[in-house]
């Protein structure tokens, strides 16, 4: 790699210009003349921040440096890379610069930081920094960015991930998934009780039935007992008066016809007067039917034959039909009026689980003092009780008889004043016949006429007492179907039997048992209404469940704040294809999984401030040179562990073991003490890390972190190697060995282009020297430095 750098600075600081293109140069030069702070800025252009533990410094660098142009040409993958430097823009604290180190071009186009990592590093080997140094620069470093990553972003992103999971698990929570299996359980169960309940009421209703038909039996047997065979004997009478009345009419109707016949040649008369005389019979049966029906009906009315008195009644009942029906809802709402209270009292109940209970929801309104969550819930429970004592039972099939009773009532009513009409037609019809009949009767001789007007009158008389005697028939008739319900004793006897058989009860326990089963179909009722309502609470309740549960499947599918939690966890695409059961399962087992991933959160967090918590102990262990810990916490056995293991690391190459333990294939790092172990020549050894030679020390820590360089897997495709200050601390001796060791890596590693840096020695003397030691000296003068390929 070509390296030039055009930099304009104030103040004393100066930055060579040039690293030439020799994969293992030297560079020599004066103090001072800008080869560290060279390689500390192209540190800085391959993303690393060299003064990182040196703030002082840092600040003194970008203050000198006022401006800057770096190029580095002859790259593998690339052809060349260009940085523009503005250290105005650079921050005062020493942090990764990143998009604020300046303008940055590979092969001309403008690229961000980030495309630079993959084509170069830069790595800077200070052979004054022991490995004891070294390891304690590493070890602040490392709490350095813990504590920067925990400060920001790592605190804010912690609390970000922990609300975010928060609002995930208060959402599924106020679903309520795991309350689904419950609720359904519990519908199903209430239903099934409801179900039982409505068939056992309606077998109990059924048999009711029996027993109140059976009951009226009796009572009309024991009517029937008492007066029915007086009844029957006037019923007799009167059909035995309205058997002679018949006879006695027709024999008059037949002296009608024979004194016409008999008496009148005009044959035209005499087919008139028969017309007339049938015309009279058929509206005199008319009359007589029509007044039957309506004495049957007035009693079933109980009301007079009056228009009057029949519009009074009519009104009357219509008023009470009105008042029932007013009565009815308040009978039947008491049902409502618990679930309301019921359904409400659900309600606080979930403000109650979310820690409302003391909060005030109806506050003090002129002076009625203000009302609590919780006194409300129990409130309305207490007044549920109260009016589920309240519920409809035989109270309310009562005022369902009794609308029944009057409805048919106002029926019998409106019949009777028809028939009444009926009835006042057929009397007009009555009474027109008789006219022409006694017209008819007036085209017959005088003899005739008179004895005709004779008979007709005495008809008349037969046929007003026919209808006399043929409404009391009629009264007396349906006053027996009142009575015996049409039924003679021994039939009404058969039907007690046969009903008392049927409902499995003693005819002379019938009123008793008729009673009981009252009493328990009012018990039952009560319990069927309060199944129902316990049914349909629970089902609104589990159909709420669901709604609740579908809606957050929604939300975790569909919704883009939740992108986050389907990219975490796949399955969750699975929740809008399931079954309900199916997504109360899967939410459970999200929340279950946000809960570990929560804790699992908050131990990382808790683990990173721990690491770096003992990082920094293990910083000022280093530092006093003590290397024991007292007491120490697992992190500070694992920040000890890991050091431990770096320092292998470094200490695992042959040459190394060779050159400081002897060739030793042991060897180990106590990390309680920090102290080297090894066994050479059967014994055992030991010695601290500060132990060590400098020479020794800078050979191994330079020898260890190339080494180290050679085992990383993820490398930039070039690699500025620069060892620095070597010459004040390796022997001639060391330096041939380093320079085999680098002569040797350079065949090894092809693409590192190694510079070895270090201070002039001597002045270049023109004493037996030609052309190149001229051009050594003209390149001194012009540029304070050496730069040629590294060989001793």
């Amino acid at each position: 790699m070509q390296i030039k750098i055009e930099a304009e600075s104030r103040r004393g600081l100066r930055v060579i210009e040039e690293i030439p293109d020799i994969p293992l140069c030297r560079i020599e030069g004066y103090n001072g003349i800008g080869k560290t702070a060279a390689i500390k800025l192209l540190r800085l252009c391959a993303g690393d921040q060299p003064f990182a533990e040196h703030a002082q410094d840092w600040r003194s660098f970008r203050d000198q440096l006022v401006r800057a142009r770096v190029t580095v040409t002859g790259l593998r993958e690339a052809r060349s890379i260009e940085w523009i430097l503005d250290p105005s823009e650079w921050p005062l604290e020493p942090r990764p610069l990143e998009e604020r180190l300046g303008r940055i071009s590979i092969d001309g186009k403008r690229v961000g930081h980030r495309a630079v990592l993959p084509l170069l590093s830069v790595h800077h080997i200070i052979a004054a920094e022991t490995p004891l140094k070294v390891l304690s620069n590493r070890v602040e470093a490392f709490r350095r960015r813990i504590s920067d990553w925990l400060e920001d972003p790592g605190e804010g992103r912690q609390h970000e991930v922990d609300f975010a999971i928060d609002e995930v698990q208060k959402l599924i929570l106020q679903s309520g998934p795991s309350q689904l299996q419950t609720e359904m359980k519990a519908a199903e169960d209430n239903a099934k009780i409801s179900g039982l309940l409505t068939a056992e009421l309606s077998t109990q209703r059924h048999r009711m039935e029996i027993l109140d038909r059976a009951a009226g039996v009796m009572d009309r047997l024991d009517q029937v007992r008492g007066q029915g065979p007086e009844m029957q004997e006037k019923l007799d009478r009167l059909k035995e008066e309205l058997d002679e009345l018949e006879k006695k009419t027709e024999k008059l109707d037949e002296q009608i016809t024979q004194a016409s016949s008999r008496q009148h040649l005009d044959e035209q008369a005499e087919r008139e007067f028969a017309n007339a005389r049938k015309f009279l019979v058929r509206n005199d049966k008319a009359l007589r039917q029509a007044t039957s029906e309506l004495e049957r009906l007035t009693i079933a009315a109980g009301v007079e034959p009056d228009n009057d008195r029949l519009l009074a009644t009519q009104r009357e009942l219509a008023r009470n039909l009105h008042e029932l029906l007013e009565r009815q809802p308040q009978v039947h709402a008491a049902p409502m009026l618990v679930s309301i209270l019921e359904d409400l009292a659900d309600r606080l109940s979930d403000a109650e689980r979310h820690e409302l209970g003391q909060t005030v929801l109806l506050e003090e309104d002129e002076g009625v003092p203000g009302r609590t969550v919780s006194y409300l819930r129990g409130a309305f429970l207490r007044q549920a009780a109260k009016l589920r004592e309240r519920t409809p039972s035989g109270d309310a099939q009562q005022l369902a008889a009794e609308i029944d009773s009057v409805r048919s009532r106002i029926d019998a009513v409106v019949q009777t004043s028809a028939k009444l009409s009926e009835v006042e037609q057929a009397q007009v019809n009555f009474s027109r016949a008789e006219k022409r009949l006694r017209e008819a009767s007036e085209s017959l001789p005088a003899q005739t006429a008179k004895t005709i007007d004779d008979l007709i009158r005495m008809r008349n008389e037969l046929d007003q007492r026919s209808r006399l005697v043929q409404a009391d028939h009629a009264r007396l008739e349906h006053a027996r179907e009142l009575l015996g319900g049409g039924m003679t004793e021994d039939a009404l006897a058969a039907e007690l039997l046969r009903l008392c058989k049927q409902a499995e009860v003693n005819v002379a326990r019938l009123r008793g048992r008729r009673e009981q089963a009252r009493s328990e179909i009012d018990q039952l009722t009560r319990s069927h209404v309060q199944a129902i309502q316990a049914a349909e609470r629970t089902q609104r309740a589990l159909e709420d469940r669901k709604s609740r549960i579908a809606q957050v499947v929604e939300l975790l599918t569909q919704s883009d704040a939740y992108a986050w939690l389907r990219e975490a966890l796949p399955g969750i695409a699975e929740l809008r294809r399931a079954s309900p059961t199916q997504q109360a399962t899967l939410l459970n087992d999200i929340s279950a999984r946000l809960e570990q991933a929560r804790d699992k959160l908050q131990q990382q967090y808790a683990a990173i401030r721990g690491i770096g918590s003992a990082l920094g102990r293990l910083y000022g262990e280093l530092g006093n040179s003590s290397g024991t810990l007292t007491a120490p916490t697992y992190w500070d056995r694992t920040a000890r562990v890991w050091l431990a293991s770096e320092v292998e690391s470094w200490f695992s190459d042959p040459l190394l073991r060779e050159f400081l333990f002897e060739g030793a294939k042991d060897l180990r790092l106590d990390w309680r003490d920090m102290r080297v172990q090894w066994t050479a020549r059967g014994e055992e050894m030991s010695r601290p890390l500060s132990g060590f030679s400098s020479g020794q020390q800078a050979f191994a820590y330079t020898h260890a972190q190339l080494a180290q360089l050679e085992r990383e897997e993820s490398r930039a495709a070039n690699r500025l190697i620069a060892l620095d200050e070597f010459n004040a601390f390796l022997d001639a001796e060391r330096m041939r060995d380093l320079a085999a060791y680098l002569e040797e890596r350079r065949l090894r590693q092809p693409h590192d282009q190694v510079v070895v840096i270090s201070p002039l020695d001597k002045i270049p003397s023109m004493e037996g020297g030609g052309k190149e030691q001229q051009a050594r000296i003209n390149e001194l003068t012009q540029r304070g430095y050496l730069t040629e390929a590294f060989a001793l």
